[in-house]
């Protein structure tokens, strides 16, 4: 079983940005593509028993009935076991529990118990499983369809989730190659992160503003692009970056904050990081991230070593 890095600041950034990333880097779930398609074009021939369950399943996902969207998956791939939209769906549903178990821990409050290591556990199995059903609809999906690139873009969140960065790469460059697959700034943002966890600043920039450029409301790209500007020592740019996720009340990333006062500390400008890091800590108050957060608002040899830790 892979493990997951543990410390407050990367346990909580990490739980936030999977809590933006699951309705927008994975996608939310749409009508089936039926049989013998490569689009997702629902303009189709009459559904199957599949897809009429499938479709059913997307409904009670969109109205937060996760355990009925579960049942009617499995009788979906009951009728037709190489059903990819079940697949996929299923691996969101996973994906989202398991994000669900992380926020518990990490984001709503700073747990270190025994009992909140064993959800993390959970939450570690729950990803695992997501990427097996991410992997099977990928397998069934047609050459070109945009399914298939959803679902190698979504297996590229759940290797870095795991700090997999060869892997996400993989799989987010089988996701640009699809044809019909239209979400490519999420899969370049996948891909430019990969690359900054492997150290090659360079590329993750080229490919983060690439992501930023094609969709400029994806604030995920944005924060990670701050991050990556931070590490390279383009404070102003990171700030640029930064304040725009902040302001942005879509994008409720509080690690954004954190890079916002950092970069304007190194700016010199102290009123601007005080009040990034007051923010940070405000938006959520019990998480790990507000403890991490809080040192840059004590004295200056608790904020030096708490910039002196690397990104999440």
């Amino acid at each position: 079983m892979p493990s997951i890095p543990r410390g407050p600041r990367a346990l909580a950034a990490r739980a936030l940005v999977l809590a933006s990333i699951v309705g927008s880097v994975v996608g939310a779930p749409g009508c089936a593509a039926r049989k013998g398609e490569t689009s997702n074009d629902p303009a189709t021939p009459e559904a199957s028993p599949a897809d009429k369950h499938y479709d059913v399943a997307v409904g009670s996902f969109h109205n937060g009935m996760f355990e009925d969207a579960k049942l009617q998956l499995e009788r979906a791939l009951q009728a037709d076991p190489e059903h990819a939209d079940s697949y996929y769906l299923r691996g969101v549903l996973l994906l989202n529990e398991g994000r669900t178990l992380m926020d518990a821990v990490d984001t709503q409050q700073c747990l270190t118990d025994d009992a909140s290591d064993l959800q993390r556990a959970r939450a570690q199995t729950l990803h695992e499983q997501a990427r097996e059903a991410f992997s099977t609809a990928a397998t069934h999906y047609p050459d070109g369809a945009a399914g298939r690139g959803r679902a190698n873009n979504s297996i590229s969140v759940v290797s870095l989730f795991f700090h997999n960065a060869e892997s996400a790469i993989e799989h987010s460059r089988a996701a640009l190659e699809q044809q019909f697959y239209a979400d490519r700034y999420s899969a370049l943002a996948n891909l430019g992160w990969a690359h900054y966890h492997l150290g090659d600043l360079v590329s993750a920039t080229n490919e983060l503003r690439q992501a930023v450029l094609i969709n400029p409301a994806f604030c995920v790209a944005r924060y990670r692009l701050a991050q990556v500007y931070l590490d390279t020592g383009l404070p102003e740019q990171a700030v640029e970056q930064a304040q725009q996720v902040v302001e942005d009340p879509r994008c409720p990333i509080q690690d954004a904050h954190r890079i916002l006062g950092v970069a304007s500390m190194r700016l010199g400008d102290q009123q601007s990081a005080h009040d990034a890091f007051g923010s940070c800590v405000a938006l959520a108050p019990r998480s790990c991230l507000a403890e991490d957060c809080g040192r840059f608002l004590g004295t200056e040899t608790s904020a030096g070593d708490a910039i002196a830790r690397g990104a999440p």
